[in-house]
C-alpha cells in the first residue's frame, strides 16, 4: 500500500498567475488501490472518471510548506495531520488526511461534494503507510513542479524558495526544523522565545527524536524539567541483549479500520505462545529485557525512556516513584513498542493515546495479565476482592485487571 502521485502536464489556460498556467495538468492520486480523485461532475453528466483538471503548483506549495510537520515523528497531542482540502487557490482538492506518528503515516480519505466546486470526489479510504515512502512519493511530486517552473523561466515563486531552503538544510538545521514541527512550530518562523528554548533543550538533550516527543507529553513551559531527567534516564540506561523470539514484522497496511487494542491483544498472545506460557502463568518480565529507575521523577505525562537496538538489546528506565507493577508495566509497553512499532535508537513512553501508544498498552495488558487467565482465576466472581487477588497473582495494578474484564471478559 503507498501514495502515488501521476500528472500530465497540459497546455497553458488562460490564468492570471504563471506559475498555476506552466503547471496545469491532468493530476491524478491514488492510495494503494484506492483512486484518490475518482470524480465526477456535480451535475452527474460525463460519467466518473479518475483526474482533476488543475495546476499542480498549489498542492506542491502546500505539501512543501507542511514537509516538515509531514516529516515529524511526534506531534502535540492537538495536531491532526495535514488535509489536502487546505491547499485551497480557488481548486478542488480531495479530502485526504496524512498524519504522521513513528514512522507510520495514517492516511484518511472521505468521499467530498461540496458546493460550489464543479467536481464531488467519490471514494473513501483508510490505511496506514509507511512514512518514507510517503516523504519520497511527496518529493518527487514537489521536484517535478519545481522542475517544470525552472524550464518555464519562472522564478522566485514561494514553491521554489521553500523547497530550496528544505533540500539545502543541512543537519543540524534539519533536526531543528523537525522538532520545531513537532512542537507545533513553522521552522522558518518561530517566535525568538520558542526558538531560544528549543534549541537550548535540544543542546542538552543532543536527541531531536527525543526532544519531539516531548511535545506528545509535556507542556512547553515545564520543557526544562524533562531535559534534565532525559539526561539522568540517559545515564542510566544499561541495555542488555532481549530474550524475545521474533514475531515477525506487522502489516500495518492491514490495521485500517481495525481497533487498536485487537492489534495489541493479538500480538501478545502471540509472544506468550513463542514464550510457550500458558495464559495462567505470570510473564517472567524480568529476564526479558533490563529495567533501570531513576533518582528523580520522569516528568509530566512521561512513564519512562525506551531504548533499543534493533533486535540486539532493549531497556527502559522509569522515574524514581514507579512501583514495582509500573515498571513492570513499562516494561512490557516496551517490549510492545519493540514489537509494534517501526524501530528507533530511543523513544518515550508517554500517556499519549495514538493509536500505536493504545496498542501497546492492551499489548502490556494482555502479556502480563492475559484475558484467559484472568477469567480462569476469577471463575465469575467478578468482586473487589476477586479483582484483587488476581492482580496480586499477575502482579499488575487492580486498574488493569479491571480493564481486562470489562473489555474482553464481560464484553
Amino acid at each position: 500500500m503507498t501514495l502515488r502521485f501521476k500528472w500530465e502536464w497540459e497546455p497553458e489556460p488562460d490564468v492570471r498567475l504563471p506559475e498555476l498556467a506552466a503547471t496545469w495538468s491532468r493530476l491524478s492520486i491514488d492510495l494503494g488501490d484506492t483512486p484518490v480523485t475518482l470524480v465526477e461532475r456535480r451535475d452527474g453528466s460525463g460519467g466518473p472518471r479518475h483526474g482533476l483538471d488543475a495546476p499542480v503548483y498549489p498542492l506542491a506549495e502546500f505539501l512543501a510548506i507542511n514537509w516538515w510537520r509531514l516529516s515529524a515523528a511526534s506531534h502535540l497531542p492537538a495536531d491532526r495531520g495535514i488535509r489536502f482540502t487546505e491547499a485551497g487557490a480557488g481548486f478542488a482538492w480531495p479530502d485526504l488526511t496524512l498524519r504522521s506518528d513513528r514512522g507510520l503515516v495514517w492516511a484518511t480519505l472521505r468521499q467530498r461534494d461540496k458546493a460550489p466546486e464543479h467536481v464531488r470526489f467519490l471514494t473513501q479510504a483508510e490505511t496506514v503507510l509507511e512514512a518514507d515512502a510517503v516523504l519520497t512519493a511527496v518529493a518527487d511530486l514537489v521536484d517535478g513542479t519545481v522542475r517544470r517552473l525552472d524550464d518555464r523561466g519562472i522564478t522566485g515563486t514561494l514553491l521554489q524558495e521553500e523547497w530550496a531552503a528544505i533540500q539545502g538544510a543541512d543537519r543540524d538545521e534539519r533536526d531543528y526544523c523537525l522538532v520545531a514541527a513537532a512542537w507545533g512550530q513553522d521552522p522558518y518562523d518561530t517566535p525568538p522565545d520558542i526558538e531560544r528554548l528549543l534549541i537550548e533543550a535540544g543542546g542538552e538533550i543532543g536527541d531531536a527524536t527525543l526532544l519531539g516527543e516531548l511535545a506528545r507529553a509535556v507542556p512547553r513551559e515545564r520543557l526544562a524539567e524533562s531535559t534534565a531527567w532525559l539526561q539522568e534516564a540517559a545515564r542510566s540506561l544499561d541495555p542488555h541483549a532481549i530474550r524475545l523470539p521474533a514475531l515477525g514484522s506487522l502489516d500495518w497496511s492491514s490495521t485500517a479500520g481495525v481497533a487498536p487494542w485487537r492489534i495489541g491483544y493479538e500480538r501478545a498472545r502471540r509472544l506468550r505462545t513463542l514464550l510457550d506460557l500458558p495464559p495462567s502463568e505470570p510473564a517472567p518480565i524480568e529476564n526479558l529485557l533490563t529495567v533501570r529507575q531513576t533518582q528523580s521523577l520522569a516528568p509530566h505525562n512521561v512513564d519512562g525512556l525506551i531504548s533499543s537496538e534493533g533486535s540486539a538489546s532493549l531497556a527502559v528506565v522509569v522515574g524514581a516513584t514507579a512501583s514495582a507493577n509500573a515498571k513492570r508495566f513499562a516494561a512490557a509497553r516496551a517490549i510492545g513498542r519493540h514489537t509494534l512499532a517501526p524501530a528507533q535508537p530511543r523513544s518515550l513512553l508517554t500517556r499519549s493515546a495514538q493509536y500505536t501508544e493504545r496498542a501497546e498498552r492492551a499489548f502490556a495488558a494482555e502479556l502480563l495479565a492475559p484475558a484467559e487467565g484472568v477469567a480462569e482465576i476469577l471463575a465469575g466472581d467478578f468482586s473487589d476482592e476477586a479483582l484483587q487477588r488476581a492482580a496480586e497473582y499477575f502482579h499488575v495494578n487492580t486498574v488493569l485487571v479491571q480493564h481486562q474484564v470489562e473489555n474482553q471478559i464481560a464484553a
